[in-house]
């Protein structure tokens, strides 16, 4: 009897079609979340303001912050930045608050930095393993986003890798760009470079200068050819690479605008459309000449103390072919 049984692969049995991208992108069994170019339309964020007892529990160096964080502002600011998601039609949703802290007192302290706390893909969420042993444990609160949402877990980093988020860029569906530096290990890249492979992806490996602290801080993707990049500081065989691979490269300049206002810490919206801070019109300007729009500007003087912007703290869940609506 057991050989005719559906539970024992007999005639009854149905075996899973496809691939696990394919389950996604249906929906009903997980939420259809997921990214392969970060030039598509978004459509899901996550957003995240740490308890403001955690903005206080040590001197801003020990937090990993440039000055001491005022709960109320920084509430604020994200608040003005959830408020320009919505008016684009992007989808806000909250990152869980941290557990209690266990071995690290500061965990959960830089959780409003959510772009470094998963990496997107057709197949589900990449949960990073944090570089910092400041950040350390943040990744629980993005697992439990991930179970909230009904988000499929791709892969964990893990090992003696170290990997975040911020440091990975889809450049097309075929070709992941990834950051080599303080906050991405080589043990990490190649985790990241075999979950790109079984997704039909190579990797491309970039070096993050010293003083920065993802690959975000100094490339950005803008369109299916378009980037742009803080040249001047970047490795210029890198460079050539990029533009001999068929992307136009726009040079952003370093200036006061880009160090200090974070103008270059935008996030793309749709194809040729970003979200820019305050304080950045010449960087606007300059993106104009290659037809992006900046569709939004965001005030955030508070996010800027703990030594990040609107991209770092945009958590990227969602993207789908298209502009604007």
């Amino acid at each position: 009897m057991g050989v005719t049984a559906a539970a024992y692969h007999g005639p009854g049995w149905r075996a899973r079609p496809g691939r696990h991208e394919d389950d996604i992108a249906a929906g009903g069994n997980w939420a259809p979340f997921g990214v392969s170019r970060d030039f598509d339309r978004l459509t899901d964020v996550a957003l995240h303001c740490p308890p403001a007892a955690l903005l206080t529990a040590g001197e801003p160096d020990a937090l990993q912050h440039l000055e001491r964080l005022d709960h109320t502002a920084l509430r604020r600011d994200m608040d003005a930045l959830a408020e320009a998601y919505g008016t684009l039609g992007v989808t806000v949703h909250a990152l869980p608050a941290p557990e209690p802290p266990g071995s690290n007192p500061y965990r959960g302290a830089n959780a409003m930095y959510a772009r470094d706390l998963l990496w997107m893909t057709r197949a589900g969420a990449v949960i990073p393993r944090m570089a910092s042993a400041v950040r350390a444990g943040e990744e629980l609160q993005t697992l439990r986003l991930c179970a909230r949402l009904g988000i499929p877990v791709a892969r964990t980093v893990g090992a003696d890798g170290v990997f975040e988020g911020a440091d990975a860029h889809w450049l097309r569906s075929d070709l992941v760009a990834v950051g080599l530096g303080a906050r991405t290990n080589e043990s990490g890249a190649r985790q990241i470079a075999d979950e790109a492979g079984q997704q039909g992806a190579l990797v491309l490996r970039l070096s993050v200068p010293t003083g920065v602290q993802h690959l975000l801080g100094v490339l950005q993707v803008l369109d299916a050819d378009l980037l742009a990049a803080r040249t001047s500081i970047m490795d210029q065989a890198e460079i050539r690479h990029l533009r001999e691979l068929g992307f136009t490269v726009v040079d952003i300049p370093e200036s006061e605008e880009v160090s200090t206002h974070l103008a270059f810490n935008f996030v793309t919206v749709a194809p040729r459309a970003v979200l820019m801070p305050t304080g950045s019109r010449a960087t606007a300007d300059l993106l104009s000449r290659h037809g992006v729009e900046c569709v939004a500007r965001v005030p955030i003087p508070e996010l800027t103390k703990g030594a990040g912007g609107i991209a770092c703290a945009t958590g990227i869940l969602a993207r789908t072919p298209g502009g604007l609506r």
